[in-house]
């Protein structure tokens, strides 16, 4: 029985998180008034239920009502919470709130969208498009809005970066487990369950069941990881860096190249604009180093048109994502304005094929677009990813205008801001390649920063002061 670990881990994860805070608590008490932790536990344990504890794991069925799990009975107390503030005044939906407003817009874009070809789906094959809504965007819009919110000090930022980083430690450990066929270590058991999901060569796709993913939750406990060490010293600043070395081989055993260019972009990042006291070279040197090692002695792996090696060549997925983007362009191409509709592109594509331009692999029919801002173009049209766009760049705007507003070191810091750009980052490059919709924990988590970082810029504007850590 699955509910046994599930209790030992719930428990010790609680007695963990509430004896480190608790030694805190004095500390987050500032000049705000008295600001708990517990928004930040409640957060913190509703990212890791929505990866691991979600519809695979338990699943209670009612009929005429939504199906209930763990991660969404966790989301109706964050609703609460936050229809909670909005009567006290600890929501402010009234200034400063651009990038919400845009997302509402975009809100409605997808609902009239889903009222023009409906909100369920139409096999059982098809993805549903009420399900696409709520998980690509509707709850990381409401997470943005709780981030932005409720998360305001240092120890709340500290809480997620640490559920974070030990979350990517978790991916880490079972991916191995996975690549190496020693699946009687795995959990959750649903993981290796081929008739939810079937298994692609060994590639550790976690609890997503997906490798790319499971590739940007690693990189995304990597960098929480890696910026965590602003506040540690001595045994433990090193037990830190020596976890840290888990993530490389664990990126490894993804077998995705989206994943390892994610890598690439993320220490690229780190080296050039992360400030530290020390030469950043010394924090990264000897994974480098190994990395490097690896690589020449597994060079013709590497290079090889074998994904099960590890190798960056293969093309036959090169020319079906190029065939999906064919598709997908003929289908915009047909309707500009308003889209083909959320979640239409697989239903779409199993129809008689007529377009224009060359359709080149034949199992590309029933897949994924791959391409989300292509997928978006398709669905949405003109005016949806326009309106997409555009609280992207006000997202990554706000980014860039919270440099005046952190103070030069500590977790709340500037390199704060470098962190979520990265995580940012990682996040965008790996929508290039897969269609990210139905993975609420990959969506969810990079809106939680920007709701971070948008409330930091407000409320420091607001004060005229720093902040600090």
């Amino acid at each position: 029985m699955e509910i046994l670990p599930l209790i030992l881990i719930v428990v010790i994860s609680v007695a963990v998180i509430f004896l480190w805070f608790r030694g805190k608590q004095q500390e987050s008490r500032a000049a705000e008034g008295d600001t708990s932790n517990i928004p930040a536990i409640l957060m913190a344990y509703w990212l890791v239920a929505s990866a691991v504890f979600g519809p695979n794991f338990f699943i209670l069925r009612m009929g005429g009502v939504f199906d209930i799990t763990i991660e969404r009975l966790l989301f109706i107390v964050i609703l609460a919470l936050l229809g909670a503030g909005l009567f006290n005044g600890k929501v402010n939906l009234r200034s400063g709130i651009t990038i919400e407003m845009t997302m509402m817009v975009f809100v409605l874009i997808c609902v009239v969208s889903m009222m023009r070809t409906g909100f369920l789906r139409t096999s059982p094959y098809f993805p549903s498009p009420w399900f696409v809504f709520i998980t690509g965007y509707l709850f990381p819009f409401v997470v943005y809005v709780y981030a932005k919110n409720y998360l305001r000090d240092e120890n709340q930022v500290q809480l997620i970066l640490h559920t974070l980083f030990f979350f990517g430690i978790y991916l880490c450990l079972i991916a191995p487990f996975e690549y190496f066929n020693l699946r009687q270590f795995v959990f959750p058991r649903y993981i290796n369950d081929i008739t939810i999901s079937e298994l692609h060569m060994e590639r550790a796709r976690g609890p997503f069941l997906n490798a790319a993913f499971n590739g940007v939750g690693i990189l995304i406990g990597f960098i929480c990881g890696l910026h965590l060490l602003e506040k540690k010293t001595g045994f433990t600043r090193f037990f830190y860096q020596a976890l840290l070395l888990l993530f490389f081989p664990a990126v490894f055993f993804t077998l995705t190249r989206s994943v390892y260019l994610g890598l690439l972009i993320t220490l690229f990042i780190f080296l050039r604009w992360y400030k530290t006291s020390f030469s950043k070279w010394k924090l990264i040197s000897l994974p480098m180093a190994l990395v490097l090692i690896v690589g020449i002695v597994n060079s013709p792996r590497l290079l090889s048109k074998e994904r099960r090696e590890g190798g960056v060549y293969q093309v036959e997925e090169v020319d079906i994502r190029l065939a999906l983007l064919e598709k997908s362009y003929f289908m915009f191409s047909e309707r500009p304005l308003m889209g083909i509709g959320l979640a239409q592109f697989i239903p779409a594509s199993t129809r008689a094929y007529k377009g224009r331009t060359a359709f080149v692999a034949e199992e590309a029919g029933a897949q994924f677009q791959h391409n989300h801002l292509m997928g978006i173009a398709t669905e949405l049209g003109l005016e949806g990813i326009i309106v997409y766009l555009t609280f992207i760049i006000l997202i990554l705007r706000r980014m860039a205008q919270l440099t005046g507003k952190l103070s030069e070191s500590g977790i709340m810091g500037r390199n704060l801001r470098i962190a979520i750009v990265a995580i940012w980052c990682v996040y965008l490059n790996n929508n290039l390649f897969v269609e990210p919709s139905n993975a609420l924990f990959i969506n969810a988590v990079p809106f939680l920063f920007a709701g971070l970082a948008d409330g930091l810029y407000i409320r420091a504007s607001e004060s005229g002061q720093k902040i600090r850590s």
